[in-house]
């Protein structure tokens, strides 16, 4: 019952420390006023719900929140920064990895998503030869996705 608690005050003071700087009108903070500043928001609530107990459930929804907030206000500020698709790539590898920290459950997927993300953001550009592979393999990646998490529902089981 705390942990409820602590989640619904966590989003209720953000939500509202939000509102209240948008009627403030601060010049300095409106460009951060907009919804990814939301998400960041939940994903810290989550995060902190699944740091404050035992249940770690929200962990991994909790860091992905707060990293897409956060990828999408540094896109708008950052010309150089990396597309959606290697953030979001990025950034369920990061999850999955913080999860394996409080878990033990995620390595895997969490070790294969990190570093092909990386390998995306870094490499993909720079290799011309392997870049044409790629081209053809990004048709596959939703179902490549699809199978892998249908297999860690279905047949993955301890």
């Amino acid at each position: 019952m705390k942990q409820r608690n602590t989640f619904s005050g966590i989003i209720l003071l953000g939500i509202g420390l939000f509102y209240f700087t948008t009627r403030m009108n601060i010049e300095i903070l409106q460009p951060y006023l907009t919804w990814p500043t939301l998400l960041v928001i939940i994903g810290i609530a989550l995060i902190m719900q699944a740091n404050g107990g035992k249940d770690s459930s929200s962990l991994f929804s909790g860091v992905f929140l707060t990293g897409l907030g956060l990828h999408f206000h540094l896109a708008a500020k950052i010309s150089a920064w990396p597309e959606p698709l290697q953030m979001i790539t990025l950034l369920t590898g990061i999850s999955f990895l913080m999860q394996y920290r409080k878990t033990k459950e995620g390595l895997i997927p969490g070790l294969f998503l990190t570093l092909l993300a990386i390998w995306l953001i870094f490499f993909k550009s720079n290799t011309p030869s392997v870049e044409n592979i790629f081209v053809k393999a990004e048709d596959f990646w939703p179902i490549i996705l699809m199978v892998l998490g249908a297999y860690l529902m279905f047949f993955k089981k301890k």
